[in-house]
């Protein structure tokens, strides 16, 4: 039995192959999108262009656009390779689970998927309209909104991909209540440290005002609350 278990050493290299095969499918799928580069592109620009208040996009440096091409053929890269990126890392953790857990791999690459493309959604139809909808209104029509292309997609490609991270929670929950790492009775011991948390996330991830931190706080608590249940679903019998 002791054979079977790895070293540190063979645990890093392990590691090293998981992310590799990882960025491989990335590299991938963004040499593919290259190919759609332009509409990616001009779906990525929708939002500033349907802001009330105009919003120009331009080229400050010479290299911009090739950047911007990248940034976004990766992004897109990113989000297609995400099942091949969540099932390497669930054979990376999978050896430290019960026997009966290891067969939930498809359930973790399934879910995690669909909550990552849910905060991507959430985050491209909700959040980024309305930041944008807020910073281009500082100006109060006195100033033109002409915004570096680079940064434009540089900040929509952070915005996307934190909401999807933040969006991962109930799997971050389920892979760690497997391990043992986490019981329902800690996650409802911290509720009410984690809703003030989750309140000042709000806050600082959207413009200044009740209805936009309501929109993203509700749906974050939501998670909190899937990932108490999901924890108790999925505690292991003897922890019980």
């Amino acid at each position: 039995m002791a054979s079977d278990e790895m070293t540190f050493l063979e645990h890093l290299e392990e590691l090293r192959w998981r992310l590799i095969k990882g960025l491989a499918a990335i590299m991938l799928f963004a040499i593919i999108a290259y190919v759609f580069i332009d509409d990616i592109m001009i779906f990525l620009a929708r939002p500033a262009e349907m802001q009330q208040v105009p919003i120009t996009l331009q080229a400050i440096n010479v290299s911009d656009i090739f950047m911007v091409q990248l940034i976004s053929s990766l992004l897109v890269g990113l989000v297609a390779a995400t099942p091949i990126v969540l099932y390497q890392a669930w054979q990376f953790v999978s050896p430290a689970l019960a026997g009966s857990a290891r067969g939930t791999g498809l359930f973790v690459v399934l879910v995690g998927t669909f909550f990552f493309l849910g905060g991507l959604t959430f985050g491209y139809a909700v959040i980024l309209p309305m930041s944008l909808r807020f910073f281009s209104g500082l100006g109060d029509g006195t100033v033109a909104n002409n915004y570096s292309i680079l940064a434009y997609f540089s900040y929509v490609s952070w915005m996307l991909l934190s909401t999807g991270m933040v969006f991962q929670l109930p799997v971050i929950s389920f892979i760690l209540t497997r391990v043992g790492l986490l019981t329902p009775a800690f996650l409802k011991h911290y509720r009410k440290y984690s809703t003030v948390a989750i309140l000042i996330f709000a806050a600082v991830l959207t413009p200044p005002d009740p209805v936009s931190q309501v929109l993203m706080a509700v749906p974050l608590l939501g998670l909190y609350e899937l990932s108490v249940l999901i924890s108790r679903i999925f505690q292991p019998a003897s922890s019980l």
